[in-house]
């Protein structure tokens, strides 16, 4: 339940940072995809249609369809509500600056947690793609409970890889734990074996 909640936080965090886009013209006219929570991407358009799963910006069903698009709206950001998929539609300019936006959202979460002192991560370190995350620690402090630290970390780079057209079933996310002196790994965990546990 610990779990289900604190996903809760950092989901509506990513729903913020969805609306804080810049306004976009015109709407989107794609069809449902054949997976919910599929990103679909042209290149060749001068917009992009960003398709995001409804159930992982709003994971508890908290929000109605008009309340989501109202709120891209209040925002300047269209969107149209398709099942479970969310379509966002923007200009790639502005994808790509909220790409770097949700990158620079995990750098800061990430430095937040190394320098709080209640916690062991010495050291937080991952891939522009957001799909490896080495989370250094003082083994001397470790706790494994210390894995709800990082569900954020999950979330954040299972969004990011949405936006750059990565399917549901491809999405993925790794936390590494390391002994920061010997680079020992402690402890892994997986966005896809964090589903699983949720859907049990």
């Amino acid at each position: 339940m610990k779990i289900r909640h604190a996903l809760i936080s950092f989901t509506a965090a990513g729903a913020l940072l969805l609306a804080g886009c810049a306004a976009v013209d015109g709407e989107a006219t794609a069809s449902p995809p054949a997976t919910p929570a599929a990103v679909e991407v042209d290149e060749k358009l001068t917009t992009v249609d960003v398709r995001v799963a409804k159930s992982m910006l709003d994971p508890e069903g908290a929000l109605s369809d008009d309340e989501i698009i109202a709120s891209a709206k209040e925002n300047g950001l269209s969107a149209v509500v398709e099942g479970d998929t969310v379509v966002y539609t923007m200009t790639k300019s502005q994808r790509d600056e909220m790409l770097a936006g949700m990158r620079s959202s995990a750098r800061e979460s990430a430095d937040d947690l190394v320098a709080d002192d209640a916690n062991s991560v010495t050291a937080v370190d991952f891939d522009d793609e957001m799909t490896s995350f080495t989370v250094s620690v003082d083994p001397a402090k470790y706790s494994a409970m210390e894995g709800f630290l990082v569900l954020g970390f999950y979330m954040q780079g299972a969004l990011l890889q949405q936006f750059q057209g990565i399917s549901a079933d491809d999405i993925d996310v790794t936390v590494d734990f390391v002994d920061d002196s010997t680079g020992e790994v402690l402890d892994s965990g997986s966005f896809q074996d964090m589903r699983k546990n949720l859907d049990q």
